[in-house]
């Protein structure tokens, strides 16, 4: 059982390395910057770290073939978690895979700011608002980087809407 999720996810990976510079390059050619949205909607740090893994990929390839490049993270629901700096009297917990752990033993937030980094602003995080009321988190308890937006769901449109590839990660 555990081989066949990883076929898939190997599959999934050699996909999206297949497909995205392509696509990009053809969004590219058109109006000069190539444009991606990942939705941040998930808990599992698995897909966090396989998120940030083909964030990475992309970021380097772009960079590399001087490429320009608009990559946007929306986080919403359990995902806001992952670009939140503190959790004091917020509906989440701080998780010791926050900052510890994964590829760089940084946890997700060391990985996220590292990125951030390499990026710089052509990489941008959004927060939802919606979640951050339900939740009861502050935009001061967000990562210093974090954009808050009105809508999840509604930026991914709204990035979509301006030619940005939605990328799903499963």
């Amino acid at each position: 059982m555990k081989l066949t999720k990883l076929l898939k996810s190997l599959a999934l990976a050699a996909t999206l390395l297949v497909a995205i510079p392509a696509t990009s390059s053809l969004q590219a050619a058109e109006n000069g910057v190539v444009k991606v949205v990942y939705p941040l909607d998930f808990p599992d740090v698995k897909r966090v770290h396989f998120m940030l893994n083909t964030l990475n990929n992309l970021v380097k390839h772009y960079q590399s073939t001087m490429t320009e490049y608009e990559v946007s993270v929306v986080a919403y629901g359990p995902g806001l978690q992952y670009i939140m700096k503190d959790f004091k009297g917020t509906g989440f917990v701080g998780k010791p895979y926050l900052t510890h752990g994964g590829p760089t033993g940084k946890g997700t937030h060391g990985r996220f700011d590292g990125l951030k980094a390499l990026a710089g602003d052509n990489l941008k995080f959004y927060a939802c608002k919606n979640t951050m009321d339900k939740k009861k988190v502050t935009a001061t308890q967000l990562k210093d980087y974090a954009e808050v937006t009105p809508g999840g769901i509604l930026k991914l449109i709204e990035l979509q809407s301006q030619g940005a590839s939605y990328i799903k990660i499963k």
